[in-house]
């Protein structure tokens, strides 16, 4: 079946029908790609948007990510949990509204700071999907760090996913064998598998 794909020339915008998203939800994606860097490459000004480097990284919007991130840290500190996920959310949400041809190294720095941090204060506010949720975007983004293991495997621990976290402990370990938080969450949820299937008491 084939969709009829209209240009808007006041919004400068491909449109298509609006039962789109029904019919070929990948043709909408891709258009709403397409759409959005086209918006801005009009915004940048220039016909080739410039070469990302970390000094056209903009500062400005830096220092406002910054500043939500110690504002993030500081509520965390004092036990204010949920208020710290808050914060990291907002800076993830402009974090991604960063322009698509900035540096990637910048933004993906910023964006692994921001859910590590975010998880481990779900963690804390007993949010444990969507700490899970936030680990497994990390393990996606960082596959060899840890801690990011670490932080999915409490989650499904908590989760009463047993199993999957004996598994991320173990993976976790597998690039840091000297874990001692690793070996000690290994340690309960091995139990709890015991204990869970009649063996351990």
């Amino acid at each position: 079946m084939s969709l009829e794909i209209s240009y808007d020339s006041k919004t400068k915008k491909l449109l298509l029908p609006k039962d789109a998203e029904i019919i070929s939800p990948e043709v909408k994606n891709d258009i709403d790609q397409l759409n959005s860097l086209t918006h801005e490459i009009i915004a940048n000004g220039s016909d080739v948007p410039p070469v990302p480097t970390p000094e056209n990284f903009n500062k400005d919007m830096s220092k406002m990510i910054r500043k939500l991130y110690e504002t993030g840290v500081q509520a965390f500190k004092s036990g204010k949990f949920e208020d710290s996920a808050k914060q990291f959310s907002i800076g993830i949400e402009m974090i991604s509204r960063r322009h698509k041809f900035e540096s990637f190294q910048g933004t993906l720095q910023e964006l692994s700071l921001f859910l590590m941090s975010r998880a481990d204060a779900n963690l804390k506010a007993k949010q444990y999907l969507k700490a899970f949720n936030d680990a497994d975007m990390l393990i996606g983004m960082m596959m060899n760090t840890p801690e990011n293991f670490l932080r999915r495997g409490v989650s499904n621990y908590f989760l009463g996913n047993y199993e999957a976290a004996r598994a991320d402990y173990q993976r976790g370990l597998s690039f840091d064998e000297n874990n001692e938080r690793l070996q000690t969450e290994l340690n309960i949820v091995l139990d709890k598998i015991l204990e869970e299937n009649g063996d351990y008491l």
